[in-house]
Parts: C-alpha cells; structure tokens; sequence
C-alpha cells in the first residue's frame, strides 16, 4: 500500500544510485586537493591532536571531528578516509533531514517528491568528495532548521534552545554561523528566561564553552580575541585586493598579485592588524572601488557552475565523459543562480512582510541573507558558500506554494 511506503528507505537508495552514477560518469572520487583549502583543514587538525593547540584559521569542532583517528594514533590516510565517511554520512542525513521537515509542511508522498530536488543539488554532493566542510555545515544549519520547524509545531521553547545549541557549534565548523546564532538569540530575546532554564539550556551552554575556548586559545596563542582568523586573511587576499586592483588597473590574480606576497611570513596578529588597516584606508580613499569590488564577489559566487565537476579529468578516456560534465557544470550553474535569485527574492519578501511572516520563514530568510552578504568577502568560489541555503530556498519556495493554515500558526507561551 502507498501509505505504508518507507519513503525514507526509497530515498535513500535513490541517492545511492545517484552518488555511483555520479561517480561513476564523472570518474570522481573522494580526494584530496593538494592546492586548495583541504590542506589548512588537514593542518588544524594535525595541531589540534598533536600540539594540542587550535589552528588560528580553521576552528576547533572542524579539525576535532576530521582529525578524530589522530586520538587513536592513525595515519593521515586514516584521516581522510574518515572525512569522506562523515562527509557522505551527512549527505545522506541531510535528505532525510530535508524530508522530515517537508513532512510537517505537505503530506508524505509530496515531502517525498520535493526531496528529489534536493538529492539532485550537484553542489552539495561535489562537496562531499572533498576534505571540505560545506557539507557537515550545511547539514547542521537543517537541523537548526529542522528544530525552528520543530518549535512551531509543538510550541516548545527547548526547540529553539536546539536551535541555538546547533548554531553555536556550527559556528566551530564555519565561522559565519555564529552571526547567524547571534541573529537568532536576540529575535527570541523576549522568550530568554524561557531559553536559559530549558531543559536543554547546559547543551547551549556547552557551545557557548566551546566558543569562549576556541577565542580565548587564539588570544593566548596569536593575540588576538576572535573565534578565527580566517576573515582577517579573506578579506585581504580577495575582496581588498580587487579594490586595489581598480585603484590601480591592474589585473586582479588571486594569490598572484604583489599584495598578496606581502602576508608571507607574517603572524596571525599582523595579518589582523594589517587587513584592518587596508580596509580603514580602502573605506577611507577607496569606497567606490570597494564597492565595486564587493558587488563583483557577490557575483562571482553566484554565477558560476560547481568547480568540483569543472576540475574532473577523463583518466578513462570514456565518450560520455565531455557531455556529462558539460551537463552536470551548467546544472549546477543554473542551480546556483536559480536559487541566489529565488533566496534573496523570497528572502526580502518575507522580511517586507515580517509581521505575517512565521518564524520558520524568517529564519531561513535571515540564513539566505547572511550567507549571501558574507560570501561578498571571497571571490570565485562559485557555488561553495551557496550550497548551504539550498535547502532553506526549497523550503521558502513550498510555503509560497502551500501555506498550511494550522501549522504555522504563530504560537503563544
């Protein structure tokens, strides 16, 4: 019988299918990239198990769950091999999350057919292949989703602490969480004496622990209280020095240009230093050719197909090889501008409505909105910092379509 289907299970051997196809036409498998970000992941987690320190760019929770073998005394193959194992892990989770959620919204046999559009998202699943953490981030900002929507079901206050707790942590994965989480906080702010003597306050108290040591060990070590220095480092290297490069006309390569040499050999500490100065100068001097440069990371992010299946090589030499990477790059180009363009038009329309909107949707918009903004720091990451709000658009996209009156009703403590 249809109601007695486990749609579950069937999705989950659907994207079974898909990943070994996927591999399969694309020759692609769980790697190692040597000359991208892979390598500073791999590096936090060799200083966090082996010198017991935290790296000052890649924060603890990250290097802690892919350097896990570490604490058992593995290899670095370990390593990776147990990366990718968590990477598809989460993949596969985040369907079922994503299914679940829909599930409140709309009955089962559609919330089963909505999924198929998530499984078929080809950024979240390139990222999967890569010692990266798009994919453990993403699956964490839906479960924050997956418990808001929890909240507004049963109107308890613990889902939001949830919520909260998961954002947090998130932050330890991808700093850009954390604003988010901030974000969150103060829209439930009336409700905080309700959120701090939750049941499930001590799991939000953990994380805000965990933030509060990853600071304070990056003050001890580098000298500086802040949860990474990553931002420091972006901005200087991507948005600041394509300003630069207007300023002078010369043509912007990332990591090429004299700017950028010039970070070599500096500490953590003088990098921060540094990339505030440039932007008070460039905010300063240069405010036309920084904006500029700003509108065109944003672009550059979200106009671009998956770099992953762009790098993909034909070792096999097969005569689908060509077609199925032309085909899988422009979907997930047309992925990325399709949900950029419906993110931040469903986003700015739910914030223009914020008195008829639920929170479900406000969440997910304030989520879209601060990823995209954020994003404007880096430049040519294609669908890397996108991926993440995929899920949340399709959510936003099926309560333009189907609104349940009862569901969303705003609810009273």
């Amino acid at each position: 019988m249809i109601s007695k289907i486990k749609y579950e299970y069937l999705l989950f051997l659907i994207a079974v299918f898909w990943v070994l196809i996927f591999s399969f036409t694309l020759q692609l498998v769980p790697h190692f990239n040597y000359l991208g970000d892979d390598v500073t992941y791999l590096e936090a987690a060799k200083m966090l198990y082996h010198n017991g320190q935290v790296s000052p760019t890649r924060p603890l929770l990250i290097a802690a769950i892919f350097g896990f073998p570490y604490l058992f005394g593995g290899y670095t193959a370990m390593v990776l091999q147990w990366s990718f194992l968590i990477n598809f892990s989460v993949w596969f989770s985040s369907i079922i999350l994503f299914f679940k959620i829909v599930e409140a919204i709309i009955n089962r046999k559609n919330a089963f057919t909505w999924s198929l559009l998530f499984i078929f998202c080809i950024g979240n699943l390139a990222y999967a292949f890569q010692f990266l953490p798009e994919t453990i981030f993403s699956f964490l900002l839906l479960l924050a989703v997956f418990f808001i929507t929890k909240y507004y079901k049963s109107q308890k206050v613990d889902y939001v602490v949830l919520s909260l707790s998961v954002l947090f942590f998130c932050a330890l994965i991808k700093p850009v969480a954390l604003g988010i989480g901030i974000l969150l906080f103060f829209f439930y702010i009336k409700k905080v004496k309700y959120i701090l003597f939750s049941k499930f306050s001590i799991v939000l108290a953990f994380s805000w622990v965990l933030i509060f040591f990853q600071i304070l060990s990056l003050k001890k070590n580098f000298g500086d209280y802040t949860i990474s220095y990553i931002g420091a480092v972006t901005y200087y290297n991507y948005v600041g020095a394509k300003a630069d490069c207007y300023r002078k006309d010369i043509e912007f390569i990332p990591g090429e240009n004299q700017r950028a040499k010039t970070l070599e050999g500096l500490s953590s500490h003088q990098i921060k230093i540094l990339a505030n100065e440039d932007f008070k100068e460039q905010f300063r001097n240069n405010k036309l050719n920084l904006l500029k440069a700003y509108v065109f990371c944003l672009y550059s992010n979200a106009s671009k197909g998956n770099y992953i299946v762009s790098e993909c090589k034909n070792k096999s030499k097969t005569s689908y090889f060509e077609s199925c990477r032309f085909l899988f790059k422009a979907i997930s180009k047309v992925q990325n501008n399709l949900f950029t363009v419906l993110g931040l038009s469903f986003s700015l329309i739910t914030f223009k409505n914020y008195k008829t909107s639920n929170a479900v949707q406000l969440f997910c918009s304030l989520s879209v909105l601060y990823i995209i903004f954020v994003s404007g720091i880096s430049c040519f990451q294609c669908d890397r910092f996108h991926i993440a709000f995929y899920p949340m658009v399709l959510v936003l996209l099926l309560q333009k379509i189907n609104l349940p009156k009862p569901f969303f009703a705003q609810p009273q403590i």
